[in-house]
């Protein structure tokens, strides 16, 4: 029997959840390991994919740490969040005492999220991050009545804060988009400098979903990469300098993709990257076995642990194995209203899947007959190498990118994970790591093969051009190239396959090009498999499909068997009668990922001279 559980689905306010006494999954644990381990860490870069509680683990550091600016030395807030609530957090222990005392309540926090930061155009992306930089001021419009801050840094935050609210709409105007930058690049050592001076602490700085501009601006319609780096540098530059200022205690970075620090974080200093099999943080993000199992029993769903093993699980992050947190969450929401809910991808639904679309849909290398049968065998269930890419740059799949480039990048967001067995440092296998994705990969094949994908379209409106013009040579090859790039053609037992692959790509091209298309409709003494008319070119094309084995001569004794039906069945006989001056006939052999395709030519007496050729002038094999 499933209990009542308080979800704040999509409520990433660490303060909230608490406050509501919602449903939270103890992470505090590794504060301790943050801010009072020997390894002497200054600044923090968490990789982890999206929707696996970033944004949450940055706003419970940042309610942790906060000072009371306006009380210094008041800690009730915290006191409530994090010890008096009944809940026992890791953090409120006694072994947490000096953590507590040392950290908790004592620092000014400057924390921001790029997750909105986007846009079309790089001056729409600038006009968001503007928002966020006034909403970031606001907080602390106080200063301006402070004594001890100068006059010059008054009058600055005042034009930052003036301009941020008042020109971000106005970007193309005179100088504004070089002000903006400019802002842009260095606001957060300025807000820094005047709560270091106001209160003569240091300053924790929190940047959550750093990379989403980056990622943002290469699907962008008008992509801006190189300019939205340059923002996202320089303040990398004027924050986490390797030269600090005295201002800085810590830096805590969160995103999806690790990006080479020859790239962003140039001159940062202590920059440490932590990814997901790296110690000791990976079990920080998502939610580990124990985690999961406690998780359902306070929801009365222990009996459905081993269907949300299959679903949820499946990430190996170091020697953890780690559930997805914002499915697992949804899928208890849903479960303790509704008894009977079954699994369902939540995570894939989610903003963000536009990657595998980008590589699908853009790159050559996605139809490469050798890439297709590793992403079959990751559909299969099966594992693959890759050898991993450090980027130097967010990669533009809509270029000629290579599958281990596309493969890492999806390793980093969460589409696939290592696997158990994994070999060397840059050479690693992984798999897809559930249901849930399996679930996603899916989907998104489709767009390998389906209209909104301009690569495989036009190729399926080549094939219907060439099959309309009895062209079996041009056909054959393009089929066999197709049969080569198309997802799930292994264990293909049965013609069926091959009557649905041929009815899918020609049924699309056939709507495209205005011409009928039947399948299996009764005509003469039975059904041919597909039949294309064109009344404007005065043609038919009947066409016959039979499978053999994967070889040669068995393909061509299926296609010369195809065709002879075609003749024995009279199929072509409505369309005698008709009087269509072209009547082609064209049978085809399948086995394996190659076809042989044999055409009777023009079966029109009307046309005498297309009727006298040697059907044997146009066959063609593979």
């Amino acid at each position: 029997m499933t209990k009542e559980v308080l979800f704040l689905t999509g409520n990433e306010d660490f303060s909230t959840i608490i406050e509501r006494n919602a449903c939270y999954v103890d992470k505090t644990s590794y504060l301790k390991e943050l801010f009072m381990s020997d390894a002497e860490v200054m600044n923090h870069l968490f990789i982890r994919p999206r929707r696996f509680g970033k944004t949450l683990n940055m706003n419970m550091i940042k309610d942790f740490c906060q000072l009371n600016y306006h009380h210094p030395g008041d800690k009730t807030y915290q006191q409530r969040l994090f010890v008096d609530n009944g809940r026992n957090l890791a953090v409120a222990g006694d072994d947490c005492r000096e953590l507590r005392e040392k950290i908790m309540g004592e620092f000014p926090v400057l924390s921001i999220s790029f997750r909105r930061v986007e846009g079309d155009s790089f001056e729409m992306a600038v006009s968001q991050l503007l928002g966020v930089i006034a909403g970031l001021y606001k907080k602390f419009v106080f200063l301006l009545q402070s004594a001890r801050q100068l006059d010059l840094d008054k009058t600055k935050f005042r034009n930052i804060l003036e301009f941020c609210d008042l020109q971000y709409d106005n970007l193309l105007v005179g100088s504004n988009l070089f002000k903006a930058q400019t802002i842009c690049s260095s606001f957060l050592a300025t807000l820094a400098e005047m709560l270091y001076r106001e209160y003569g602490r240091k300053i924790i700085v929190i940047i959550d979903e750093y990379d989403v501009p980056l990622q943002k601006s290469v699907v962008a319609r008008e992509p801006y990469y190189d300019r939205m780096l340059d923002i996202v540098r320089r303040l990398s530059v004027t924050t986490f300098k390797q030269d600090p200022d005295p201002w800085l205690y810590k830096g805590i970075i969160s995103g999806c993709l690790r990006i080479a620090h020859q790239s962003v974080f140039t001159d940062a200093n202590n920059f440490t990257t932590f990814g997901v099999g790296d110690e000791p943080y990976t079990g920080f993000f998502g939610f580990t076995e124990t985690e999961t199992q406690k998780l359902l029993s306070d929801c009365g769903l222990s009996d459905r642990e081993a269907d949300v093993k299959k679903w949820y699980d499946g990430y190996l992050f170091g020697k953890d194995h780690i559930y997805c947190p914002w499915s697992l969450i949804c899928y208890c929401y849903a479960s303790t209203r509704n008894a009977a809910c079954a699994q369902q991808p939540f995570w894939a639904n989610t903003s963000g899947n536009s990657l595998i679309t980008m590589f699908a849909d853009g790159s050559m290398e996605a139809h490469n007959a050798e890439n297709i049968d590793k992403l079959q065998q990751l559909l299969d269930g099966r594992q693959v190498d890759i050898t991993l890419k450090e980027f130097a740059a967010y990669p533009d799949l809509r270029k000629n990118v290579s599958f281990d480039v596309f493969m890492t990048l999806m390793l980093h967001t969460g589409y696939v994970t290592p696997a158990v067995e994994t070999r060397g440092a840059d050479r690693i296998s992984v798999k897809i790591p559930n249901l849930e994705v399996l679930s996603c990969f899916r989907e998104k094949r489709d767009l390998l093969f389906g209209q909104d994908n301009l690569y495989w379209y036009n190729q399926t409106l080549q094939l219907a051009d060439l099959l309309m013009t009895n062209n079996a040579e041009g056909a054959r090859l393009l089929i066999s190239s197709m049969l080569k790039e198309f997802l799930s053609i292994r264990n293909t037992g049965h013609e069926l396959y091959y009557h649905g692959f041929m009815v899918g790509v020609l049924g699309l091209a056939c709507a495209a090009r205005g011409i009928g298309f039947h399948e299996e409709t009764e005509s003469g003494d039975g059904f041919p498999d597909i039949v294309m008319t064109n009344d404007t070119s005065d043609t038919v094309v009947i066409i016959e499909l039979k499978k053999g084995k994967n070889q040669r001569q068995s393909r061509i004794k299926c296609a010369e068997a195809a065709a002879r039906q075609i003749l024995d069945k009279k199929y072509a006989e409505p369309y005698l009668a008709e009087k269509y001056g072209r009547i082609y006939a064209i049978g085809i052999g399948f086995g394996g990922k190659d076809c042989y395709v044999q055409s009777l030519g023009n079966l029109s007496p009307v046309s005498s001279q297309q009727r006298s050729r040697p059907p044997a002038q146009n066959m063609a094999s593979c």
